[in-house]
């Protein structure tokens, strides 16, 4: 757990700086200087700025249909969008309401949304994977990060259910490996963000949120 939590605050600074390097010439500062003219004006930009911010959160939230190049690639983001979004929140519940961090039941809230949305995450994966490896178009474009990637995040969510299945089984000696890949695999991808499509996760609210605030602008 030491390394894992090591590990993120290291992937965001990363993903901050590297984002910044790349992207504060048109974007970062592109929105401060749009959102500055907006509040200068009389009104304050109250209402222009509300019906930005929320046009940006709704396209982030829907998986941004328009910017993919099918329908598979729009329901395997959109998957995997709101897997990683439900993860990571059973992951601080988890913290917050199971400090001996010991097997939920099977029924307890925290651990239903986790299964629930660890179900998406996989399938999510599962149906990149597969059109990346079947699409031709798709394919000659990959890069093996962007397999290593995809096979690393597939690997991370295997192993959660494994470290479920043997922990509620009391097989401690398979717990302990499984828990251990799964850990060493959340590290590496973590430690990996700043240069992987992790970036996305900043990258993509921010574009969101440009498009929307300017797109009444004259």
């Amino acid at each position: 757990e030491i390394i894992a939590f090591s590990s993120v605050g290291i992937a965001i600074l990363g993903i901050v700086v590297r984002t910044w390097r790349r992207t504060a010439p048109i974007l970062v500062q592109e929105i401060a200087q749009v959102i500055r003219e907006e509040r200068a004006k009389a009104d304050g930009g109250t209402g222009a700025l509300k019906t930005a911010f929320a046009a940006a959160a709704r396209e982030v939230a829907t998986g941004g249909m328009d910017d993919c190049e099918d329908f598979q690639q729009w329901f395997a983001h959109l998957l995997i969008m709101w897997g990683f979004v439900g993860l990571f929140a059973t992951t601080s519940l988890d913290a917050l309401v199971n400090r001996p961090a010991d097997p939920l039941p099977l029924l307890h809230p925290v651990r239903l949304l986790g299964n629930a949305t660890g179900i998406l995450f996989m399938a999510g994966l599962t149906l990149a994977i597969v059109r990346r490896a079947l699409l031709d178009r798709v394919r000659v474009r990959s890069k093996p990060s962007d397999w290593t990637f995809l096979a690393a995040l597939w690997g991370t969510g295997a192993t959660g259910f494994l470290v479920q299945w043997y922990a509620d089984s009391a097989d401690l000696g398979n717990t302990r490996w499984s828990y251990t890949v799964h850990l060493a695999l959340v590290a590496a991808l973590l430690l990996s963000a700043p240069w992987t499509k992790f970036l996305h996760a900043v990258w993509r609210p921010s574009w969101a949120l440009y498009r929307t605030l300017t797109a009444a602008r004259p």
